[in-house]
């Protein structure tokens, strides 16, 4: 169909100029007063002219058509690479900010992070001073000297930064009369409460630090009777030890 109609476009465009060509080569021959003869040629040439000016005329209107076209098309593109720029910086922007954003959440972590060990380790020199000043008040009661009071808080300081048994001391601790087995036994309790440290630890811990106290006694017989609330006696059981100091 669309070939059909082009067709006959060209055979009309050709009759017209045929027509236009015969009408103008008449007239010009009357005019200059040309021979008849000569009119055919006359025809040929008006006819060349006249499909020259048709290619012509056609060529200019596609010009002025096209070109803001392709004005238009290389505005878009120029438009599009702004587009795209404006769109890959911002996409940049958003990755630097996003950066930044974590690089600052991961400062504020790491800061966060070392106040809290720092605020725990404060914490924790706190209760061990207020620990080992009630075990310097407890056995100041009593008939022992400042050496072995002394090794008494070594042995506490250990055992409860340890979780384990100092052994190995250079101050023995003698055995006094105004202490008893249930007292001691109390006392390394309190301790122990405090930290939460296990029953076998506290055993250990309480027959290697007063160990002329216990020589007779096995492990498993102090193990049973490691808490005693019954009774008077001169240090009691007392798990609320560290309020008493401030904490």
């Amino acid at each position: 169909m669309k070939q059909k109609q082009y067709i006959l476009h060209s055979l009309t465009i050709e009759v017209i100029a045929v027509l236009l060509a015969s009408m103008i080569a008449f007239q010009i021959c009357n005019m200059l007063s040309i021979r008849m003869s000569l009119l055919p040629f006359v025809m040929a040439v008006g006819y060349v002219i006249l499909k020259l000016l048709y290619h012509l005329c056609i060529s200019i209107a596609r010009y002025i058509i096209e070109t803001p076209l392709s004005h238009l098309a290389l505005a878009d593109e120029v438009t599009d690479k702004k587009t795209s720029a404006v769109a890959s910086l911002h996409t940049q922007d958003c990755v630097e900010v996003q950066k930044r954003r974590m690089e600052l959440f991961h400062y504020e972590y790491q800061h966060e992070q070392q106040q809290y060990k720092q605020q725990k380790e404060r914490e924790e020199d706190e209760k061990l001073n207020a620990i080992l000043k009630y075990t310097r008040d407890t056995f100041k009661r009593f008939d022992l000297d400042e050496t072995e009071i002394f090794q008494i808080c070594e042995s506490v300081r250990y055992f409860v930064t340890n979780r384990q048994v100092l052994s190995m001391t250079e101050i023995h601790i003698k055995k006094h009369s105004s202490l008893t087995q249930i007292s001691l036994k109390n006392f390394a309790w309190n301790i122990a409460f405090q930290y939460n440290i296990g029953g076998d630890v506290t055993t250990s811990f309480v027959i290697a630090t007063f160990a002329e106290w216990f020589t007779n006694s096995t492990f498993d017989t102090v193990r049973k009777n490691l808490r005693t609330t019954t009774g008077r006696h001169k240090i009691e059981i007392d798990e609320n030890i560290l309020s008493k100091y401030g904490i």
